[in-house]
């Protein structure tokens, strides 16, 4: 949020001077007025307007000094009445030095700004009128040099010390035009032009006082404007770190100016000042490119990061035409889906494994029968016997498959988890797979760096690792390598890949892949990657698609011993 005024929260206050100060509107503004009257400023207080001013009169108090300086060494060409010029040289350059003196605290700002107004005010004052009367008294103009001073002198929050000078100056003017009646027999005609100037003097020193006045309130309110955005940006900031969803704000050029914390978790990298939005994820980069040009965005859900994420991007727009950017939601579907996925099958749970228990003892009959049956058909030398025993005992067994896996997810608490070491577990797994599945050698390629060690249940961990490979040999192009087996350690975590070369998942069927029940192959019961994840999860692990270019992978990601 931008705070409603003319400048920015830190920056310096400039904004025009107004006549009549504004009304105030609030209690703070009215604070603000009450101390207007009667309390001296802190340095602190002061607009920066107000001490730049100073600033200027200071240097135009040096370029004073110095062109006097110069006008008192033509004084034939310059005064009308000019007899003493060694002590006109001198206060010109004592006033140069004081000039000079007063920058080092004005630039500091060390001292209050009304006494060292006071200080310039007074030096002014004595100075001029010295030199007015060294010219040739209110005829040589000198004397109209006041009028800056005393505009100076209204910037001070008093009316009270506003008057005072104004008033001193009035005095030493017209004190001035009484030494130069008494000592140089001057014209009544002189206290005519001091009374005018007296009067000038007032005018801009009041004129100013007002102006100064309307500034300093509205300094005021602007720096309570600017405090109260501030606070709101703060507030705005907590609210959007605290969200729930991964959020980020784009603006028209496609460049990330603010986000919040899950954003950076979800999307797996590290923001930088105006990094693009292509920076995050190139999927979502294109996203942005068909929101930006009013197309539809695709309805499945994007994947990023080594764990296979899966998101879906919402774009809020801040304006119509878009070209003011837009809020980026990101949801985890993942998390999403997964949790709806539990609710699902919550209620199911104990009913599926009440059943299976029932349906193991009548399965078990059936399958005694058929064996018995299959005897008989042998004696009797019947092929039609023979065939449909085989039917039996085929699907029977494949109940018996179908039971197994609904009856390993009721035990997926029973476990005992243990430090594997990742090297020596999968050249025996491999060893083992050769020998019951009857495949190449040199059908699977393993990769470890190194020798790894995770924390998992063996059994659980050698269902996990027998269903995704059943899957990959299923689909794979049985040619050497077709099934590359990788383990790669990192500080926290081992992520181990089963990828094979056959065809990739379509986008549109990867949110259904760990659903129980759903599968693509006839034979095949669908819960195999379910209860997979369910393992993996069970052990504080995660098991995830990711997307390839040269076939399918999925990605077990582990903790690294020890347990």
């Amino acid at each position: 949020m931008a705070p409603d005024t003319a400048t920015g929260a830190g920056r310096p206050l400039t904004m025009p001077f107004s006549a009549t100060p504004p009304a105030p509107s609030s209690p703070d503004e009215a604070g603000a007025w009450s101390r207007l009257r009667g309390a001296s400023l802190k340095a602190s207080e002061v607009p920066d307007a107000f001490w730049r001013s100073l600033g200027h009169l200071n240097s135009f108090r040096v370029f004073l000094a110095i062109t006097l300086g110069i006008a008192g060494m033509l004084a034939d060409q310059t005064f009308h009445r000019f007899e003493y010029p060694r002590l006109f040289q001198a206060t010109c350059a004592v006033y140069l030095l004081v000039a000079l003196l007063f920058r080092s605290p004005l630039m500091a700002r060390r001292e209050r700004f009304e006494r060292q107004v006071g200080r310039q005010a007074l030096v002014d004052i004595v100075c001029i009128t010295l030199l007015m009367q060294l010219s040739g008294g209110n005829s040589s103009g000198v004397g109209l040099l006041l009028i800056v001073t005393l505009a100076a002198a209204g910037m001070l929050s008093e009316t009270r010390m506003v008057l005072f000078w104004s008033a001193t100056a009035t005095l030493a003017v017209l004190g001035e035009q009484i030494v130069q009646v008494v000592a140089f027999d001057g014209s009544a005609g002189g206290f005519a032009r001091a009374g005018f100037l007296s009067l000038g003097l007032f005018a801009s020193a009041l004129l100013s006082h007002a102006l100064a006045k309307g500034t300093l309130s509205a300094s005021r309110v602007a720096a309570e404007k600017s405090r109260q955005a501030e606070s709101m940006e703060r507030i705005n900031e907590r609210v959007i770190q605290e969200l729930p969803y991964a959020v980020m704000v784009v603006n028209g050029n496609g460049e990330v100016v603010q986000h919040n914390a899950r954003a950076a978790e979800l999307l797996g990298v590290h923001f930088f000042t105006h990094c693009g939005i292509g920076h995050c994820s190139p999927r979502l980069a294109e996203m942005w490119l068909r929101w930006c040009a009013g197309e539809t965005l695709p309805p499945h859900p994007f994947q990023v990061g080594r764990e296979g994420r899966r998101l879906r991007a919402r774009f809020i727009e801040l304006e119509s035409t878009h070209r003011e950017g837009a809020v980026v939601v990101l949801e985890d579907m993942t998390e999403l889906e997964a949790q709806a996925q539990r609710m699902k099958l919550a209620s199911l749970g104990l009913l599926t494994a009440n059943l299976a228990h029932e349906i193991r003892n009548p399965l078990s009959a059936i399958r005694h029968a058929a064996g018995l049956l299959r005897e008989d058909a042998e004696e009797a030398d019947s092929a039609t016997a023979t065939k449909l025993t085989g039917i039996i005992d085929s699907n029977a067994e494949r109940l018996n498959w179908l039971v197994e896996d609904v009856l390993s997810l009721s035990r997926r608490d029973r476990m005992t988890r243990e430090a594997l070491p990742l090297a020596h577990y999968l050249n025996a797994f491999i060893e083992q797979i050769a020998q019951r599945e009857g495949i190449a050698p040199d059908l699977v390629v393993v990769q470890v760096a190194g020798d790894p060690a995770v924390c998992f249940d063996v059994a659980h961990l050698e269902q996990i690792f027998w269903n995704l490979f059943r899957n990959a040999q299923r689909y794979c192009l049985k040619r050497p390598g077709s099934i590359r087996i990788r383990a790669v350690a990192g500080a926290a975590r081992v992520d181990v890949d089963v990828a094979n070369d056959g065809p990739s998942i379509p986008e549109t069927l990867q949110s259904r892949l760990f659903e129980p029940f759903y599968t693509t192959d006839k034979a095949g019961t669908g819960l195999g990657l379910y209860i997979a994840r369910e393992l993996a999860e069970a052990n504080g692990a995660s098991l995830h698609y990711v997307d390839i270019p040269d076939g399918a992978m999925f990605r077990l990601s582990c903790q690294v011993a020890p347990c």
